[in-house]
């Protein structure tokens, strides 16, 4: 009996000895740290905000490494609510001049000439009061915005189709709600907004907050997210909207999250100490802004693989004023 179990523990040990081989192997084979080129070309460019001499600017970071394609005329002006086209080409966003006067861009096409990231910058108009725009073409956007015409502002804004030849009002909040927080679908045909009721003397709202998308030639409209606090982040390549929050979380993580409109089925994809959220195309890469270090004001761009779950820094200089723009393709 000794013998035999002395030559059981002996097997064992070089069964034991032989795991450790392979699983040292295995471990060798992952322990290289993912290669940030690589990733990069992947994934392509993405575009983000941060200061240059400075200023507010808009940088394209590719595998190559930055451009700067707009930069603001002085440090006293700053960059608001950017947002990509759907084909990744255009850029438009809001120059806010600090005196309750905002300037409407469209900066594009975006493409590499001579190995240097450059884009067109085209003034659309002037308004007063907050401004979030989205693309239509390239050369008139969508727009949540305050009524231009009035001469008392009650706080609430509607959706605009605004370009050279007209301004056309898309939505009516009827004073009691604002309409902010625009995403264009893909396809152009839709978009969604958020509709945040306006609050009484005691606080109190006549009707829930919530999300409407709104057929642009239909003229339809469906409630989504209908006493849900989210961020609406992309409406992304394949239909679904990207959103996050980070109520839910014992962590404080922030939670992100694809919604699909026709089901209305959501499916969570990652959650973490971040704000703000961009897909690519293929909805593979995940770009969020993290503090580095955890709590700190100033933050970095982090990549995650959503398959291989692989994770990078891309900027890898903490900055205080950067912000996310999108995946330019």
């Amino acid at each position: 009996m000794i013998n035999i179990s002395s030559s059981i523990l002996t097997s064992l040990h070089k069964q034991s000895h032989l795991l450790l081989l392979i699983l040292v192997g295995f471990a060798s084979l992952k322990a290289a740290p993912p290669d940030v080129n690589t990733m990069t070309t992947e994934m392509g460019a993405i575009a983000f905000i941060n200061e240059a001499d400075g200023r507010d600017a808009i940088f394209v970071r590719d595998t190559a490494g930055e451009n700067v394609i707009y930069i603001c005329t002085s440090g006293n002006v700053i960059i608001l609510t950017p947002s990509v086209s759907a084909d990744g080409k255009f850029i438009t966003f809001v120059v806010d001049n600090g005196r309750n006067q905002k300037t409407i861009h469209i900066l594009g096409p975006i493409q590499k000439v001579n190995n240097k990231w450059q884009a067109n910058d085209l003034e659309v108009m002037t308004v007063r009061g907050g401004a979030w725009p989205v693309f239509k073409d390239a050369q008139s956007v969508y727009m949540s915005m305050p009524e231009q015409a009035s001469l008392s502002h009650d706080g609430t804004s509607n959706i605009y189709m605004i370009s050279n030849e007209e301004i056309k009002q898309i939505s009516d909040n009827r004073g009691v709600s604002t309409h902010i927080w625009p995403l264009m679908h893909p396809n152009g045909e839709v978009l969604i907004y958020r509709n945040i009721p306006q609050t009484d003397e005691m606080g109190e709202t006549a009707e829930p907050i919530k999300s409407v998308i709104y057929g642009l030639e239909s003229e339809s409209s469906e409630m989504h997210f209908v006493d849900q606090f989210v961020y609406l982040e992309q409406w992304t390549a394949s239909g679904d909207i990207l959103f996050s929050f980070r109520d839910k979380d014992q962590n404080g993580n922030r939670i992100y999250a694809l919604y699909n409109p026709e089901t209305r089925e959501t499916k969570e994809i990652y959650r973490h100490k971040s704000r703000q959220g961009a897909l690519t195309s293929d909805s593979k890469f995940l770009a969020t802004i993290r503090p580095v270090p955890e709590g700190s004001p100033q933050f970095d761009i982090f990549v995650t693989d959503l398959i291989s779950k692989t994770e990078i820094n891309l900027t890898q200089s903490p900055r205080q004023s950067e912000s996310l723009i999108g995946w330019i393709r």
